[in-house]
């Protein structure tokens, strides 16, 4: 009596352990049909997706999905480019596949054999992004993370940022089809050439902290295909609730407001705090963006302007494709 009593609660964890890794075998061969199923619709749509395998590891603590040099290559229709990640991984607890977390491992070659042509290599100590699905498995929540991210340029022309020492962002889709997104980037280093030489000479060439947190409304409206016009047609707004920038002696904060106009340009305004207005605008007048013959205007609107805690307040607009910091204008938009 003793012994049986000693062996039903053995018999009942190997049960446990037999059932749960029967559920782990049958939930991996669905993980990758589900792959294979992913392959098999970018592939009808004109994408060619190769790699050197796929497998389904992680038992018993996690469920993960590992591709190993994959090679995706874009239809004409699409750009033609061509993508060759070292190591991609993705994984997941056994009780919620609702949420993924993508890791990007060795170098992402990127490649675009059209016009001109150009050829990059991007590095990153850390690159995660973690996804949330709804029950109709309509993304839900997004969050990145990226540390030490550098782009190498083998061909062509150089992208405008060279490296960002780190990159994070949150995102979230409320059930009024509002997006709700806060980014985060310092160290933001552009490209050599990239920067006019006065705007260089004046800020230098990284900036230190940019931040923004917004919310867009009517995202759906948005995200179906990336169709501005489409937005605009369904009266989606931007509203910036509070945003950032260090670059040289610019430090501005501001919140605003945003929508398009007929033409699919930015129409909007926010209300900035710059902390130097002085310092700014020399800067602005020594680099060129703003025209000698607007220096006084500038520093009259700065001298008139409210001042607060945060230093004195202005207005950045962009209207009928012109942008304006205070009533001095700084350019147009192309």
């Amino acid at each position: 009596m003793v012994r049986s009593k000693l062996l039903w609660p053995i018999f009942a964890i190997v049960l446990v352990l037999v059932a749960y890794s029967a559920y782990w075998v049958f939930a991996s061969q669905q993980l990758r049909k589900g792959v294979d199923d992913w392959i098999a619709e970018q592939e009808a749509a004109g994408y060619t997706i190769e790699h050197d395998g796929v497998r389904i590891g992680g038992y018993p603590y996690r469920f993960q999905i590992r591709v190993i040099n994959s090679r995706i290559q874009a239809p004409a229709s699409d750009g033609g480019w061509l993508a060759r990640f070292a190591d991609v991984r993705a994984n997941a607890m056994p009780h919620d596949f609702a949420h993924w977390i993508v890791s990007f491992y060795g170098p992402l070659f990127l490649e675009n054999h059209t016009g001109p042509g150009s050829a990059i290599e991007v590095n990153a100590s850390d690159a995660r992004v973690s996804l949330v699905y709804d029950r109709d498995g309509n993304t839900q929540r997004v969050g990145a993370e990226i540390r030490d991210f550098v782009v190498t340029t083998h061909a062509g022309q150089a992208p405008d940022i060279q490296s960002v020492d780190a990159v994070l962002l949150n995102g979230l889709v409320e059930e009024d089809d509002r997006l709700r997104l806060r980014l985060s980037m310092s160290g933001v280093t552009a490209s050599p050439g990239v920067l006019d030489s006065g705007v260089e000479r004046e800020f230098g060439d990284t900036v230190g902290t940019a931040r923004i947190d917004l919310e867009v409304s009517q995202w759906s409206a948005l995200a179906r295909g990336a169709n501005a016009l489409a937005w605009r047609q369904a009266e989606g707004t931007l509203h910036i609730e509070d945003s950032e920038l260090e670059w040289g002696p610019a430090h501005i904060t501001g919140t605003g407001d945003f929508i398009l106009d007929d033409q699919a340009r930015p129409d909007g305004r926010l209300s900035l705090r710059i902390t130097d207005p002085d310092a700014l605008a020399n800067a602005l007048v020594e680099s060129g963006v703003v025209p000698e013959e607007n220096e006084q205007a500038l520093r009259l609107a700065a001298m008139l302007a409210p001042r607060g805690p945060d230093g004195v307040s202005l207005p950045f607009r962009i209207h009928d494709g012109g942008v304006y910091l205070g009533p001095v204008r700084l350019g147009g938009l192309d």
